[in-house]
């Protein structure tokens, strides 16, 4: 039996080979780099850090808006239009001012009442929330009468415990406290003692 290959059957099988080993070297090259030049333009500095994950909580700003916290050190964003970027709550000349009170402080309420027995001054530590308790704006404490003090940007408020609820002795105000621009709103605390 014999061949009929030609030479140009045979240079075109050639051909064919080289071309196709050409490809594979080329791809392979194309792979190779695709892992190398990443790995050589990235040269570590020793500042890569792991990414920050803030806490959700959120600072009312003057016009009513709402900023969270933000990497790397989870402070609270400025403000529309404020240029601060400090974070936390400005020293505003308006907030909430009042007295935090406990009771009852007897099992048995009498008739008439025992004076011994009346709602007494209160110190804790509280929460000022948005009007409907998601957002916490600000923490603060009662002194030993009760009575307390905190500054904040006119808005809507409300205030409760800065611990979870359902525990008692559990505090609330009640809601909204509007504060207006430049002055104080009074503003009573009640903290339910659980005791019936």
């Amino acid at each position: 039996m014999s061949s009929n290959l030609t030479s140009s059957d045979f240079s075109y099988t050639v051909d064919v080979k080289n071309s196709f080993i050409a490809l594979i070297v080329l791809v392979v090259g194309i792979i190779v780099a695709g892992f190398v030049i990443p790995k050589i333009s990235h040269v570590p500095t020793g500042e890569e850090s792991e990414p920050v994950f803030c806490t959700m909580d959120a600072k009312m700003c003057p016009d009513g808006s709402y900023v969270g916290r933000t990497g790397p050190k989870c402070e609270f964003a400025a403000c529309p239009g404020s240029g601060n970027s400090s974070g936390g709550i400005l020293p505003y000349h308006s907030g909430i001012r009042g007295t935090v009170m406990l009771g009852p402080t007897c099992p048995v309420e009498r008739i008439p009442p025992d004076p011994e027995c009346a709602d007494k001054p209160y110190t804790t530590r509280l929460a000022v929330t948005s009007p409907d308790g998601a957002w916490v704006v600000s923490e603060f404490s009662s002194d030993k009468e009760g009575r307390f003090e905190v500054s904040l940007p006119p808005g809507g408020y409300a205030i409760r415990s800065a611990v979870a609820a359902n525990v008692l002795p559990y505090c609330s105000s009640q809601s909204p406290i509007i504060v207006e621009p430049d002055g104080y709103t009074e503003a009573n605390v009640s903290c339910d003692s659980g005791i019936r």
